[in-house]
């Protein structure tokens, strides 16, 4: 057989001279940059997290009929996932050159069929039924079909290497190194497609450590009560910020794996690693769970009421994904609450009392910022289907509404910072507070350059991540930092 490749660069287009035998291609980890087992058990896990109990008891009576139980109780959108774009364009042309292709898969068999519906260029599909086809099973199921030698196969994993003993031609994807070097002592290896390595980069991203940011609003309580001079403090409540990342990245993990179809249908979240299949989904499902622990044993280092707020939050957090990211009104005032909580812990961690002014001024501020939120995410779909399809029940009417609430919300922050320049705290904590009422002309305007921002649709997912990254928003709180000093 002779092997062609042509000079495109990064996508050889393979071209083979002998249709004889048939192609034999593996599914998960080959034609698809992940595993359908773990898609579905996500997605079950987001139906319902107590399937977990049913997940293990299913196990025990064997890998095959935990499939199978998963596959009839998910849908997965089959037209979105990652799929080997190289691959596939490999194989067309194979086709078309008369080529039979063979999807032979350790997937269930109802989903191996349906992706195949997507790809009409296998001829016969087969998967787990009663016997998972896997290593040996799938094996002993293509020699008894085809025979020994008679089949070539592309394959990905240690699990395959049974069958690459028994084919003529080996085609690996991603292999490790170590995978690459057994194939080629057990069979003749014609082509490896190789796409880029997952690295740190891809792990960072995904734990969105950029979201950390956020935290810094546990060093609030400190600021407002002019206590960040006490080292004590200034450490706990260090702790704390990490504490509040680890559960966060935990929480953002598990929103992306929960999210995993929503997000392929974004145009811009589809890239991210988990949806675009540049990470595996077990390894974002077990770093989700060392990140909570970790998070939690920090916490508990420092005190029993920041444990409890923290693990308060991962609760909300973990709901939010699954339930209240799709309900109307819900999903703003929840993200309040998330908000709000950071402000809380710092608060509690340092044995701050957080007054009444803070609360209501943090509470119609996050409320606004919310609503900045969801509005330039929603924005961006102008049509209900669009709506529907990103798992949101908003209808486009409901944009202006949004707009309102959150621009009186954002106002009516200013309103509670103005009361507050009058009440007895501030007579305790600032010499000059008159000063202060500057700093109100100074949040109306930022409130409203947010909003202005947002109906441009240069807003960013986050706003609090876009003040950190505007240099507008930094000079306004600068001055607003020396205009509390001077008042001081």
């Amino acid at each position: 057989m002779e092997l062609k490749v042509s000079d495109e660069i990064n996508s050889p287009k393979l071209i083979f001279s002998d249709n004889t035998f048939p192609l034999v291609v593996d599914l998960d980890g080959t034609l698809i940059k992940t595993d359908l087992l773990h898609e579905g058990f996500i997605m079950l896990m987001k139906k319902n997290p107590l399937y977990f109990f049913a997940c293990l008891f299913w196990l025990l009576k064997g890998k095959a009929f935990l499939k199978n139980k998963i596959g009839t109780l998910v849908h997965l959108r089959y037209d979105l996932l990652p799929y080997n774009n190289e691959l596939i364009d490999f194989l067309q042309n194979e086709f078309t050159n008369g080529r039979t292709i063979i999807l032979a898969t350790a997937s269930n068999g109802a989903n191996a069929n349906r992706i195949a519906k997507q790809h009409p260029i296998f001829e016969e599909v087969y998967a787990t039924e009663e016997l998972n086809l896997k290593g040996t099973n799938k094996v002993k199921k293509l020699i008894a079909t085809f025979g020994e030698s008679k089949f070539d196969y592309i394959g990905n994993s240690g699990a395959d290497i049974p069958v690459f003993s028994s084919c003529r031609y080996s085609y690996l994807v991603n292999p490790s190194q170590a995978l690459e070097r057994k194939t080629k002592k057990l069979s003749d290896l014609k082509y490896s497609w190789k796409s880029k390595k997952t690295g740190l980069k891809n792990y960072i991203k995904a734990i969105r450590i950029y979201q950390w940011i956020k935290n810094l609003l546990i060093f609030v309580p400190l600021i407002t009560s002019h206590s960040l001079t006490s080292f004590q403090l200034l450490k706990e409540a260090t702790a704390a910020f990490f504490a509040f990342g680890f559960v966060a990245s935990s929480g953002y993990l598990i929103n992306d794996l929960m999210d995993l179809n929503s997000d392929r249908a974004h145009p811009r979240k589809r890239f991210r690693p988990f949806a675009s299949g540049q990470l595996p989904i077990l390894n974002g499902f077990v770093l989700s769970i060392v990140f909570f622990v970790a998070g939690i044993f920090l916490a508990s280092q420092l005190n029993t009421a920041f444990l409890i707020i923290l693990f308060i939050y991962f609760i909300i957090s973990f709901s939010y994904s699954a339930y209240f990211k799709k309900m109307i009104l819900y999903d703003v005032f929840v993200l309040t609450i998330l908000y709000s909580s950071r402000v809380i812990a710092g608060g509690l961690v340092t044995g701050v009392c957080l007054s009444f002014w803070l609360i209501a001024f943090s509470t119609f501020i996050f409320l606004s910022l919310a609503f900045v939120k969801r509005y330039a995410e929603l924005m961006k779909v102008t049509t209900e289907t669009g709506l529907k399809e990103r798992g949101r029940e908003y209808l486009p009417a409901d944009l202006n509404l949004l707009q309102v609430m959150g621009i009186v919300s954002g106002f009516l922050s200013v309103v509670v910072f103005t009361l507050y320049i009058d009440s007895h705290e501030v007579a305790q904590l600032y010499s000059h507070p008159k000063i202060l009422w500057s700093i109100s002309f100074l949040f109306l305007f930022w409130i409203s350059r947010i909003w202005v921002v947002t109906t441009h649709g240069k807003m960013t997912d986050d706003p609090l991540i876009f003040a950190v990254k505007d240099a507008t928003s930094y000079f306004i709180f600068l001055i607003i930092g020396i205009i509390m000093w001077l008042s001081i």
